[in-house]
C-alpha cells in the first residue's frame, strides 16, 4: 500500500506507541509548565490547527532538549529556546528516566491529538517525522521497565544503560572533548560546570543499572567485561594525563583563554576528586556482578525480551517486518552477494575454498596490510583523506548539492579503541565551529585491509554520512526535526552511497577494491542474519562470530567487536541493508517510470534532502518526485 500523502504515512506507524506514564517522579518545571499553558490556551480558544500544532511542537522540543541537554548543545539549540540546558548533563538515574518517559510520552499524545489533514505548509512533513520517530523511540520503553530511552546518539533505546560502546562512560568524555565548546572564558566556565555534573550523571547511571539487574536485565558476561575495560582504561592514567584534562588544556591554549592555569587547576581537581572516583564505583559494581552474569547474547532472555526485540526492530527499520522475515532476507542477500564475490575471486585466480576462506587469505596478504606501527597508522589515515579528496572532485557529476561543511579524519580515542567500531561519524555544528568527523579505529591496522578502506571512507564521509548531514544541518528545519534520525534511512543512505561510489568509478580497474565493497555489503546482509539469530533465534555469541568469520572472511577481532555491538544495540544493525534495499527499489521504480529522462543527480538530491526521515516518508517523497518529473 502506497500512502497518498505524508499524513497517511504517519498514521501507518502510530501503532508503535502504547506507553503511558511510569513511576512517580514529578516532571521538570519548564516542559510541564509549557504543556499546561498550551492545554489551557487550546481549551479556551478556537485557534487554527497550524497554531495548535506549532505550540505542540514547541512543547515537545522543550521536553526533548530539556531531558537531553547534550543534544541541545550538539545541535546548537539556544538557551532562549530551552532554558537550563547548557550547564547540565542528561540524567541517567531512575528518576531522570521516569521523567523523560513521562514528559515525552505526554508531548507525543498532545501532538497526536491534532488532525494532520488540517495542517498547511511544511507542517504535515514535520508532523509525520516527529510523531513516527518519537513513537518508535518510546515503543521499547512501553515494553521494558529498565534501560535508557534516549542516549547520546539521540533516539536510541539502550537495554543496558552502561555498555562498552555507548552510554555515559563513553558518551560523556566524547561529548566534552569534541562538542562542548571552549573558545573563551565564559565557555571555559560552562565547561567546568558541566564537568562537575559528570559525577551525578555517572552515579545516576549506576543506580539505573543496579535496578535493571534487580529486575533480571543483567548484561551478558562479555558485555560486563568489555564495559569494565572501558571504565578501567579511563580511570587508570594519572588525572593530569586523563584524556578529558589534556583535551581541556589543549583547547584553553588554542583559544588563548585568560587565566587558563586557574581553569586547568579547577578541572584537575574535579577529575581527580569526582569523575575518576565515579568511574571506579562503576568498575567496582561491574566486577561484583560479572561472576553472576549470563553468557547468552540475545535480549530474548530479558524481561519481556521477545516483545522488546520486536519493538526494537520496528524502531530501527521503520517497518513491521518480523524477525523471521528479516532473517530470511539476510540469507537471500548473503547468497546473492557471495556469488558476485566468487566471480571476482575466480577471475583473480583465487579458486580454492569458500568465499570466506579466500577473503581471509586476502586479508592476510602483505600487500593489503598496513603495518601495525605508528607509521602504518599514519599511512592509513592519510589514505582515507586522499580517498575523500578524490571522490569530492567528481561529486558535481552525481549531485547538485555540494557539502558546505568540511570533514576531518581522526583516530578513535585510545580509551575506547578496544570496543569501538572500525569507523564512525560525528556531524558538524550548524555554525561551522565543528567539522564533520570521520573517526577511524587504528587500534589494530589488521581491521583495515587496504582494499576495504575506501568503502568505509565513502560510507562514513562522502557521499555517505557527511554529505547527508551537511545537507541536513543546512536545512531550515525545526530543531527537533534536525535532531531526529531514522536509523533505516540514515544508514540505508550510507550503504547506498557505497554502491554509488562504485557507479561513480571509484573502483574502475580495481577488482580488489570492488571486492572490498561487496564484502562490506555482504557484512550488512550478514548482520540481518546474526542480529535476528542472537535476539530471536537464541544464537550464542560464538555461533554468531563463527558465522560471520565463515561467510565474510573477516578476522576474528572484527567479528567479535561486531557481534558484541549487536548484543548491546539490538536491531540497529538491521537498518543498513533494509534501508538500502528500499532506496534501490525506489530508484528502480523511478528509472522504469522516467526512462531516458531519469536524472541521477535529481534523484540523489531528492533522497539526500529527506535522508533522516522514516522510510515511509522517503517512499512518499520519491513517488511524488516521480509523478512531478513525469509531467
Amino acid at each position: 500500500m502506497v500512502p497518498r500523502n505524508a499524513l497517511a504515512l504517519a498514521s501507518l506507524l502510530f501503532i508503535l506507541i502504547g506507553c503511558g506514564p511510569r513511576g512517580d517522579e514529578q516532571a521538570p518545571a519548564e516542559p510541564q509548565a509549557a504543556a499546561d499553558a498550551t492545554n489551557a490556551e487550546s481549551a479556551e480558544s478556537a485557534d487554527s490547527a497550524d497554531s495548535v500544532f506549532d505550540r505542540a511542537l514547541d512543547d515537545m522540543t522543550r521536553a526533548f532538549f530539556y531531558h537531553s541537554p547534550e543534544l541541545a548543545t550538539k545541535f546548537g539549540v539556544s538557551e532562549l529556546v530551552v532554558p537550563r540546558t547548557a550547564h547540565r548533563l542528561m540524567s541517567r538515574s531512575i528518576q531522570g528516566e521516569t521523567g523523560r518517559r513521562e514528559e515525552l510520552g505526554a508531548a507525543l499524545e498532545r501532538m497526536q491529538a491534532i488532525d494532520p489533514e488540517d495542517l498547511t505548509g511544511d507542517r504535515p512533513r514535520t508532523y509525520a517525522i516527529v510523531t513516527t520517530l518519537m513513537a518508535g523511540a518510546l515503543a521499547p520503553a512501553a515494553v521494558a521497565e529498565y534501560g535508557t530511552t534516549i542516549d547520546g546518539y539521540g533516539f536510541w533505546y539502550l537495554p543496558y544503560t552502561i555498555n562498552q560502546l555507548s552510554g555515559p562512560t563513553v558518551d560523556i568524555p566524547n561529548f566534552l572533548n569534541n562538542q562542548q565548546p571552549v573558545n573563551n572564558s565564559e565557555e571555559a566556565e560552562a565547561y567546568l560546570v558541566r564537568l562537575a555534573a559528570v559525577q551525578g550523571a555517572l552515579d545516576g547511571a549506576l543506580e539505573n543499572v543496579r535496578v535493571a539487574v534487580s529486575k533480571g536485565a543483567i548484561p551478558p558476561d562479555f558485555v560486563v567485561g568489555k564495559s569494565a575495560a572501558v571504565v578501567e582504561s579511563f580511570a587508570a592514567a594519572p588525572p593530569q594525563e586523563n584524556l578529558i584534562y589534556t583535551s581541556f588544556l589543549e583547547r584553553l591554549d588554542a583559544a588563548g583563554v585568560e587565566d587558563a592555569a586557574a581553569y586547568a587547576e579547577r578541572a584537575l581537581a574535579i577529575i581527580s576528586g569526582q569523575v575518576i572516583p565515579a568511574y571506579r564505583r562503576i568498575g567496582d559494581y561491574l566486577a561484583e556482578i560479572r561472576p553472576s552474569a549470563p553468557h547468552e547474547a540475545g535480549i530474548w532472555r530479558l524481561p519481556e525480551g521477545e516483545a522488546l526485540y520486536a519493538a526494537m526492530v520496528r524502531h530501527m527499520t521503520d517497518s513491521e517486518r518480523s524477525p523471521a522475515e528479516v532473517h530470511q532476507v539476510g540469507l537471500d542477500e548473503v547468497e546473492r552477494i557471495t556469488s558476485e564475490m566468487d566471480a571476482i575471486l575466480q577471475s583473480e585466480g583465487y579458486t580454492e575454498g569458500s568465499v570466506g576462506q579466500r577473503m581471509q587469505q586476502l586479508n592476510a596478504e602483505e600487500r593489503f596490510v598496513y603495518p601495525n606501527t605508528a607509521e602504518g597508522k599514519a599511512a592509513l589515515l592519510a589514505d582515507a583523506r586522499a580517498q575523500i579528496e578524490r571522490i569530492t572532485e567528481i561529486l558535481p557529476q552525481w549531485f547538485a548539492t555540494m557539502p558546505k561543511y568540511r570533514v576531518e579524519v581522526r583516530p578513535v580515542p585510545e580509551f575506547s579503541q578496544d570496543s569501538a567500531p572500525t569507523g564512525y561519524y560525528d556531524q558538524p555544528a550548524k555554525d561551522g565551529s565543528r567539522p564533520g568527523i570521520y573517526w577511524l579505529n587504528v587500534r589494530d591496522t589488521a581491521m583495515h585491509p587496504r582494499f576495504t578502506l575506501p568503502t568505509l571512507t565513502y560510507h562514513e564521509s562522502i557521499p555517505g554520512h557527511h554529505l547527508h548531514f551537511s545537507t541536513s544541518v543546512e536545512q531550515d528545519s525545526p530543531p527537533l526535526v534536525t535532531a531526529m534520525w531514522s536509523n533505516a534511512t540514515g544508514e540505508g543512505w550510507a550503504l547506498y552511497s557505497e554502491q554509488l561510489a562504485a557507479e561513480m568509478g571509484m573502483y574502475q580497474n580495481d577488482p580488489y577494491g570492488d571486492l572490498g565493497r561487496l564484502q562490506a555489503e555482504l557484512h550488512r546482509a550478514v548482520r540481518l542474519v546474526v542480529d535476528t539469530g542472537m535476539h530471536a533465534q537464541k544464537w550464542s555469541r560464538e555461533q554468531a562470530i563463527d558465522y560471520m568469520m565463515d561467510v565474510e572472511g573477516v578476522e576474528e577481532g572484527t567479528a567479535i567487536s561486531e557481534v558484541e555491538r549487536y548484543a548491546v544495540w539490538p536491531g540497529q544493525a538491521l537498518g543498513y541493508k533494509l534501508g538500502m534495499l528500499k532506496i534501490l527499489e525506489l530508484r528502480g521504480e523511478a528509472q522504469q517510470a522516467l526512462g531516458d529522462s531519469f536524472d541521477i543527480r535529481a534523484f540523489n538530491d531528492t533522497l539526500l534532502h529527506v535522508a533522516s526521515t522514516p522510510l515511509p516518508y522517503i517512499e512518499h517523497t520519491v513517488r511524488n518526485w516521480i509523478r512531478q518529473a513525469d509531467m
